[in-house]
């Protein structure tokens, strides 16, 4: 039987306090344990579990108990949910791809834009420029769909400082640090996205464009997100009654000049790139 030896020092930090694990950063060290096959189903099945009850307690508090995940974070509980910068950019993936591939509910796209525009002028617009250039429109089409998923890709993080500097205005007597407001609005724009891709299904059968339908379901959705947001002010921020209710108006109010902030900026800028006007 031959004995391990373990290195000197650590492979990851270089400190020379080590035994299985660093002492300064905690790196496991390399063992011939860990070439065995049944150390990587151990270390898979260890994962996967981990996972998934992460996944589903910061699920659960994110969708039932409004303001708990951004309570937990700041008061030393991380470890137990999904880090919300990872989280918001997960779910910012998943409800941008539910957006955009799919044509007839596509919202980050040329042909979507269109769809509501009742009044045609953009559509215009987007024929005499493609005349003027000898370009086809499809391809003139395509070339701005591109690059305005990249620009709004890019622009992702844009709606956490938009809410978070409202929350700032909001909070000032407080005295509350900026990434406090950061990480709350990370934590309401997930329930948000969470919010659309349960929506996704809806728009699959009654499609995205103008009509009474879809103007109820923008209502009742605000409505639910204002709710959200009252319920997880009063947990984080400690106060209720009318200005809880009034500061939520507001903070949606933030949020959705936000977005639409972004959205069209976004879009503008593919115009100037693509075009140059």
């Amino acid at each position: 039987m031959t004995t391990e030896i373990l290195p000197r020092t650590c492979t990851n930090c270089s400190h020379d306090a080590v035994d299985v694990y660093c002492a300064r950063c905690g790196e496991k060290q390399p063992h011939h344990h860990d070439l065995t096959v049944g150390h990587f189903a151990h270390e898979a099945f260890h994962e996967l579990v981990h996972l998934d009850s992460k996944l589903f307690r910061t699920l659960r508090d994110l969708l039932f108990r409004p303001g708990e995940l951004t309570l937990a974070y700041f008061a030393g509980r991380k470890l137990r949910y999904v880090a919300p910068l990872r989280m918001f950019l997960t779910l910012f993936a998943l409800q941008f791809l539910a957006y955009s591939a799919y044509k007839p509910v596509a919202i980050y796209s040329i042909d979507g834009m269109l769809r509501l525009d009742t009044t045609h002028k953009f559509e215009r617009a987007l024929d005499r420029s493609a005349a003027k250039r000898n370009i086809p429109i499809g391809e003139l089409r395509e070339s701005l769909n591109h690059r305005w998923q990249k620009n709004m890709s890019l622009l992702s993080l844009g709606t956490i400082v938009g809410i978070a500097l409202v929350l700032k205005l909001l909070y000032v007597r407080h005295k509350r640090y900026l990434a406090e407001h950061l990480v709350f609005a990370a934590h309401f724009m997930c329930f948000a996205y969470v919010m659309s891709l349960a929506m996704f299904p809806v728009y699959l059968v009654i499609g995205i464009r103008q009509s009474p339908l879809h103007s109820g379901l923008t209502v009742v959705t605000s409505l639910i997100a204002i709710i959200y947001l009252f319920h997880a002010l009063r947990r984080y921020y400690g106060q209720g009654g009318g200005k809880a209710v009034v500061k939520s108006i507001v903070v949606w109010g933030g949020w959705f000049a936000t977005s639409m902030l972004l959205l069209v900026g976004s879009l503008l800028a593919a115009i100037f790139q693509i075009l140059g006007v």
